[in-house]
């Protein structure tokens, strides 16, 4: 449904609930606690200040910057996917009619603007990165997600690049620009769960893809090369995973973390290659992998904050 297709009365109509699930308040809720985690890794390799406690305004500045980025970002997407989302997911806000175009428009202009002024509060560096950041998110929604892979690239690194941002305006802060090896390990994980993630998705959206014609792995290359792909994938994520532990930047007491996270994201890699178009296995596949990033995204937060002096 494009805006010439609504009546004046429905240009004209706000709904807040359109407004509110448009930027899929969840997945920023709990991805802007990557970048809290990236603050507390930069102070745990290198503590300045009585404690942690001293960066409370840093935690809240990088969290909310994060989030209204995200939720731009998320905008951004569903306004160049509204043909897309007819076909897979009509109930969204703007193929249900609920808001236009115009208005997810403005709710990214104000959303970026308030981005950038809140990473200006921090540093100036900070701000540049931030603009860099929604310009590449943009050009992403607009043109790089038709190209599959590189699509699915820009998804998981706008996830995981909360980590290294929040290390990075904790030395912008500290006047100690470095991103520690935790840091990138953490980044990785991440990374490359949610890469193997977008490619389950890939397979699991191929009819609706070819609207745009997206040429993810599965659509170009077939179902087993994008079950292949995102084995490959996963188990570098897990191996990055535990190398937090095996280089001593995980405590032992947290094994639990360790055990779990990891053999979640094994059963996620496992189902794709057993049933490689099979659309059950793909939904258990992508949902295993959503759960393992989960779990490390825990972990990621746990880790840095235990045994850490407040």
């Amino acid at each position: 449904m494009s805006d010439e297709t609504l009546t004046p009365e429905q240009k004209h109509k706000i709904d807040p609930k359109a407004f509110l699930s448009i930027i899929r308040p969840q997945n920023c809720i709990i991805g802007s606690l990557t970048v809290i985690s990236g603050i507390a890794i930069a102070f745990q390799m290198n503590p300045i200040g009585i404690g942690l406690s001293t960066y409370l305004n840093l935690f809240i500045l990088g969290y909310l910057i994060y989030f209204v980025v995200a939720a731009a970002g998320n905008i951004v997407n569903d306004i160049f996917d509204i043909e897309v989302d007819k076909i897979n997911r009509p109930h969204r806000a703007l193929p249900s009619g609920r808001m236009t175009i115009k208005q997810a428009w403005a709710f990214v202009i104000v959303l970026s603007v308030i981005g950038a002024l809140l990473a200006l509060w921090v540093g100036v560096l900070s701000m540049v990165i931030v603009v860099i950041f929604e310009i590449v998110g943009f050009s992403y929604a607009a043109k790089v997600k038709q190209l599959g892979i590189a699509g699915n690239f820009m998804v998981a690194f706008s996830f995981a690049f909360g980590v290294i941002f929040g290390s990075f305006i904790y030395g912008e802060t500290v006047g100690a620009l470095q991103i520690p090896l935790p840091s990138w390990l953490f980044f990785l994980t991440a990374f490359m769960i949610l890469q193997a993630r977008e490619t389950i998705k890939g397979a699991e959206d191929v009819e609706g893809d070819e609207l745009r014609d997206v040429r993810t792995i599965a659509r170009v290359y077939g179902y087993r090369a994008a079950a292949a792909v995102q084995a490959v994938l996963n188990l570098i994520g897990v191996s990055c995973y535990l190398l937090i532990w095996i280089l001593g930047f995980a405590s032992p007491n947290l094994w639990v973390l360790m055990v779990l996270g990891a053999a979640v994201v094994l059963g996620a890699t496992v189902l794709p290659i057993t049933g490689p178009s099979n659309k059950k296995r793909l939904l258990y596949g992508s949902t295993l992998d959503k759960i393992g990033a989960l779990i490390g995204l825990i972990a990621f937060v746990v880790i840095p904050f235990y045994a850490v002096p407040w």
